[in-house]
């Protein structure tokens, strides 16, 4: 029988390789993502996830013999619907950018964790933070800038950019939740209530708008709900056992794995360009989440 208590006691003595193994498996969700063909829509592509996902996590729970509900349902249920959210606009920008900057933009959320981290759990906003955001800023612009996208073949529309930061910004928002609600919740029932809410939400625009998936589009799909659900355990689990500074900087790490992944099956190109817009956001990042000073 699978003992999960030995599961999460091998999971917690990862440390911050829980964060590594995390962006992988982001990495391969978003090539999933990728993989399908436009004819599904978004929402449909979230739901199955979030079926998936709800299927394995109400397995573990009822072997654990935990409360499902948890104790502070009004943020578990906030956790997900931000998540949702931000998974609705993760996956639009997947689908409509190059893999490699899409992902980088997705990485810029580690700069507002920053900032919503100075709004709402009491941690001075810096100088060192405004810097970083300036940095940030230019590393997108440098990515963004139409001569740069003219030189590798791109066209990005305003709107997807849009989206693209608005999955960031939800991002954060969903990881202060997770990083408050890690002291008083199980981390199976944290990760439970994303996809419950998502079903939920979902359904009846899935149902009203039903496109049936092909089975090699269902493959992918399952891919997409599997390599999730691993990727939301090991930063489930990284974010209740490292600082949310070191964690924001390991998980960039997917900005390096999801531009491998686009040169390999899409024959994205990157320049100078890229890689000095990548620098400066990681540069960015790393400012932002390294000196954060609570208030006294």
């Amino acid at each position: 029988m699978l003992n999960i208590t030995d599961l999460e006691n091998k999971l917690n003595s990862l440390n911050k390789y829980n964060l590594v193994f995390s962006s992988l498996f982001f990495s391969l969700m978003t090539l999933c993502v990728k993989k399908i063909d436009n004819r599904i829509p978004i929402y449909e592509l979230v739901f199955f996830r979030s079926l998936i996902s709800l299927i394995i996590t109400f397995f573990i729970i009822n072997i654990k013999n935990i409360n499902p509900w948890g104790n502070n349902k009004p943020l578990l249920i906030l956790r997900g619907l931000l998540g949702t959210s931000a998974l609705v606009c993760i996956f639009y920008s997947i689908k409509n950018m190059p893999l490699s900057i899409s992902t980088v933009i997705q990485y810029t959320y580690p700069i507002f964790i920053s900032i919503f981290a100075g709004i709402f759990i009491n941690e001075k906003i810096t100088r060192n933070i405004v810097l970083a955001l300036i940095i940030g800023w230019l590393g997108i612009s440098v990515i963004l800038n139409p001569i740069q996208l003219s030189n590798i073949n791109v066209e990005i529309d305003k709107i997807s950019v849009s989206i693209a930061f608005l999955g960031s910004i939800c991002t954060a928002l969903a990881y202060v939740t997770v990083k408050k609600l890690s002291f008083t919740e199980d981390i199976y029932v944290i990760i439970e209530y994303f996809p419950l809410v998502s079903l939920i939400t979902l359904l009846p625009i899935v149902l009203i708008n039903w496109v049936t998936p092909t089975w090699n589009e269902l493959n992918w799909i399952i891919g997409i709900g599997l390599f999730t659900q691993f990727g939301q355990t090991f930063l489930t689990t990284g974010l209740k056992n490292l600082p949310s500074s070191e964690a924001s900087s390991i998980n960039y790490l997917q900005v390096l794995f999801g531009s491998i992944l686009g040169v390999i099956f899409f024959g994205e190109l990157i320049n100078i360009n890229f890689l000095l817009g990548s620098l400066l956001v990681l540069l960015g990042t790393i400012m932002s989440s390294s000196k954060i000073i609570k208030k006294t």
